[in-house]
């Protein structure tokens, strides 16, 4: 409703402004309160902010496109950018479909419109699905097996000898590199292209060969495409430019 009352020019631009920064904010405040209030375990509590964290990702994207759509769409009227050389599909305003999509797809930057594939490979979905869920168990099994046993074995490091904590981390430390492993491809090839499949999303970019990073930085720059891919910025902020042909 902001941008729709925006775009019409119900409201002016710092009051949408204000009141996605209020609806920002609440996305982050409201599931904290609900956990602290419900006293929620911490799985529960982890996915409930996982999920706010990231619908709050989405709406603060969506905010900023649509107001760089806005400003594109006044330059148009005032003829200081020719329409067209323009994609008018990129330029109208936020749909309930189109939000809903976003929302839904594997991606924390908005556009009007993502290149989308031809039809869903139902099969292929099916041999994923299985291969998440058996990831998923061997996750918890290894979790339960050999992490929890350890952890529940453990002195707190201040009560313990130092050498017994330092003990205890190595022998966490193999069954914890094994379950971020599985919780990687559990999550970034497997479920996140599961739900692109089944909304025909195009861009299936999640990561990158990060196993062959030569540096921290590139390693963090490579292993989640998501949120760290260098277009995001410029795909987010920067629509204006994008829109335009490179020679302008």
């Amino acid at each position: 409703m902001t941008e729709k009352w925006a775009q019409r020019k119900l409201i002016r631009d710092h009051v949408s402004i204000l009141l996605h920064i209020i609806i920002t904010t609440t996305v982050l405040i409201y599931p904290v309160v609900v956990i602290l209030k419900c006293e929620s375990a911490v799985l529960s509590g982890f996915v409930l902010m996982f999920i706010a964290s990231i619908t709050w990702l989405k709406l603060v994207s969506f905010a900023h496109t649509n107001y760089d759509i806005r400003i594109l769409s006044q330059s148009i009227e005032k003829g200081a950018t020719h329409g067209s050389s323009i994609d008018e599909e990129n330029i109208k305003g936020p749909t309930i479909n189109s939000v809903v999509y976003f929302m839904l797809a594997p991606t924390l930057c908005y556009q009007p419109s993502y290149p989308r594939t031809a039809f869903i490979r139902k099969g292929w979905v099916t041999r994923q699905l299985i291969k998440c869920v058996v990831f998923t168990g061997l996750m918890g099994f290894i979790i339960e097996q050999y992490i929890n046993p350890i952890v529940q074995n453990s002195k707190h490091p201040l009560n313990g000898n130092f050498l017994d904590a330092i003990e205890r981390v190595l022998k966490l430390s193999v069954p914890t590199l094994y379950v971020w492993l599985c919780m990687f491809y559990s999550f970034f090839h497997l479920w996140l292209n599961i739900l692109a499949e089944l909304l025909r999303f195009g861009d299936r970019e999640f990561y990158k060969d990060w196993w062959n990073a030569k540096t921290v930085e590139e390693y963090w720059r490579m292993w989640n495409m998501v949120i760290f891919s260098p277009n995001l910025k410029n795909s987010c902020s920067g629509l204006t430019g994008n829109f335009l042909p490179a020679d302008r």
